[in-house]
């Protein structure tokens, strides 16, 4: 079974909609799963054209008046091909918390120190605690891909689907595939998003 994941979207606050190579890259999947900033549901109607979408809320945006989809649930957990695969945003950290690292994030971009797996890391520590009985673990939030494997469990951050102007932040925007066959490790492949998309408009490089 090959699920599509995929975070981030902004949709329509940071682009008008989910671009066409995004969805070129989730064709072919079984299911899709959406690890939240979406940021309107009708937002995911051209992936329910590809395959079944279940999709969690995001956080709160103040600069783009978003909810993160508020009317979504804040996290979902679903069972396929014999695999436990629990998805959320992955911002539930404390509002003082989640402050605290974007300011760190924020200052190492200014820096040109982009690669900051510690955001990562810590938030992985948290879904650990929240979800003990998963196979699979897939967040997004912090734009940046990022996969780990402990104690027989898969985390997975596909990144985020469109590229972010984050405080100089050069995260590629990608998706991902997640391959699971029953009574087999589950594997992942990141898939990059070849266009950048941003606030509505399309710049390739």
């Amino acid at each position: 079974m090959r699920i599509g994941l995929l975070s981030d979207t902004h949709v329509p606050y940071r682009a008008p909609e989910i671009p066409p190579e995004v969805l070129a890259a989730l064709r072919g999947v079984d299911l899709i799963l959406h690890a939240g900033d979406v940021d309107e549901p009708w937002a995911l109607d051209p992936l329910r054209e590809i395959a079944p979408v279940h999709a969690v809320r995001g956080n709160l945006h103040l600069l783009d008046r978003s909810s993160g989809g508020r009317s979504l649930p804040a996290s979902v957990t679903v069972e396929a091909a014999g695999h436990r695969i629990a998805v959320t945003h992955g911002h539930q950290l404390g509002a003082l918390m989640t402050g605290l690292w974007k300011v760190r994030c924020a200052w190492r971009n200014l820096r040109g120190h982009a690669d900051f797996p510690a955001y990562n890391e810590a938030i992985v520590q948290s879904l650990f605690r929240r979800f003990p009985q998963a196979d699979v673990i897939v967040f997004g939030h912090t734009h940046s891909f990022y996969t780990t494997r402990r104690e027989g469990v898969l985390v997975v951050n596909p990144g985020a689907a469109m590229a972010t102007s984050y405080f100089n932040a050069p995260y590629a925007p990608s998706v991902a595939h997640l391959v699971l066959t029953p009574e087999q490790p589950p594997e992942i492949e990141r898939i990059p998003i070849g266009s950048c998309w941003f606030l509505g408009e399309i710049g390739c490089e």
